[in-house]
């Protein structure tokens, strides 16, 4: 009798069971299935995810999707991921993801399949990436990776790889990777590296590998980048290679810059990207100093710029001083003369400094560029000055620049004393 009831209730179980929608069914049929135009299904988010439900997405570190306002932060809730698919003859048309606890209920016309596992999911939505064209395959990758103790290592590569995939697809792919676990860094790392180097691949996503190898955790991709930088000094790859790393704060990348800035067989456009690399976001003082003394050595003009434009946007008295003492080296061109001249008027230079510049400045571009600058400095001594161009300088052309300048000033006094001017 036991024994006849057991076996009953177990018939019972699956009768029911096999009447449930889910019942042997993968999210992908349950999907393919369904009648209504939008589906919607829940899973739990990854640490560090979370959202108000309706209008914003954090991922953490201060990374925020949708509309943001500051004081929503405290509003932000870990979870569920809420995903919306649209359909249209079947066919995914749009992925909608939603971190956080929304209003009760289901919006009207989407039919809900629940809360489903997160491994699912992600299998799911990265299945659509594969075959979705436009934006869809986008958006699919970044709500797959929003499941908690989601692997998707092969399915990305598997997409960043596809050259059949749309651009913004396979870019997204190969950017999911930069969370990957540790023991899965160096397989990435070389995968990065082929997909780079493979000439026959776009651009796009060529360079997205290389950022995406700057950006792997514990540095695993900067050895990979150095190797590529320094090995292929003529080509593309070497080029956007160290401009990848011209923005890493990486100490090893930092040093790289350094030895490549002091190397004298680089082309002058690959030299000019370390350079600039050296003088930004992490320069130090000391970086400076070697700035300031490879300019001398430099021989291309982009190199040489590079040095002016870091040490103009580092500012400070030493580097004034010695874009000054450039300005005024007349063992240098007129025209490298001018260029310098150029950044010292943005590198925080005083008007006194920049007005003591002209009379002993013989060459007439020089002269004709202080005007320029003395015209866009537009303070009193500034003015005086070209007041006094206007009246004293012997070269009728720079006296028209200076009378052209002032023409546009419109104190009664300086338009009294360009009237003098010209009545003389």
């Amino acid at each position: 009798m036991t024994n006849g009831f057991s076996q009953l209730a177990i018939a019972s179980f699956v009768a029911i069971a096999a009447s449930s929608p889910a019942f042997g069914q993968s999210l992908a049929n349950r999907i393919a299935s369904a009648s209504d135009r939008s589906v919607q299904f829940t899973y739990a988010a990854r640490p560090g995810v979370c959202g108000d439900g309706r209008t914003y997405i954090s991922t953490g570190s201060g990374n925020f999707y949708g509309s943001f306002y500051s004081d929503a932060a405290d509003k932000c809730q870990p979870g569920p991921v809420r995903v919306v698919i649209d359909l249209a003859d079947r066919n995914v048309v749009a992925v909608r993801t939603f971190v956080g606890a929304s209003s009760p209920g289901t919006d009207p016309g989407v039919a809900d399949l629940g809360n489903v596992n997160p491994a699912e999911a992600a299998e799911y939505l990265l299945g659509v990436a594969t075959r979705a064209d436009g934006r869809v395959g986008r958006d699919a990758i970044f709500a797959a990776l929003l499941g908690d103790k989601v692997d998707a290592t092969s399915r990305l590569l598997e997409i960043g790889r596809d050259q059949n995939r749309p651009l913004e697809t396979r870019r997204a792919a190969l950017s999911g990777l930069v969370r990957s676990e540790a023991p899965q860094l160096d397989r990435i790392g070389a995968a990065l590296v082929q997909i780079a180097t493979n000439e026959n691949d776009v651009q796009g996503v060529r360079t997205q590998a290389l950022s995406v190898l700057s950006r792997l955790d514990h540095g695993a991709g900067i050895q990979p980048l150095v190797q590529l930088a320094s090995g292929n000094i003529n080509s593309w790859i070497g080029r956007e290679s160290m401009r990848v790393l011209s923005s890493s704060g990486d100490p090893r990348a930092r040093q790289f810059l350094r030895s490549s800035a002091q190397r004298t067989d680089l082309p002058d456009e690959l030299l000019a990207v370390a350079i600039r690399g050296l003088g930004r976001n992490y320069v130090t003082g000391q970086d400076a100093n070697l700035l300031r003394s490879l300019y001398p050595r430099l021989t291309g003009e982009r190199s040489r710029d590079a040095v002016l434009a870091s040490l103009s946007e580092l500012g400070g008295n030493d580097n004034v001083q010695w874009l000054i003492g450039v300005v005024r080296d007349e063992k240098l061109t007129p025209e490298q003369r001018r260029r310098a001249l150029e950044y010292l008027s943005r590198a925080g230079a005083t008007t006194p400094s920049l007005l003591a510049l002209y009379d002993p400045t013989p060459d007439p571009q020089l002269r004709s560029a202080l005007i320029g600058i003395y015209a866009r400095l537009a303070d009193k001594a500034a003015t005086d000055k070209l007041v006094w161009i206007a009246r004293n300088e012997t070269n009728l052309q720079l006296k028209r620049r200076a009378i052209s300048a002032l023409s546009r000033n419109s104190d009664p006094t300086i338009r009294q004393a360009l009237q003098d001017i010209v009545e003389r």
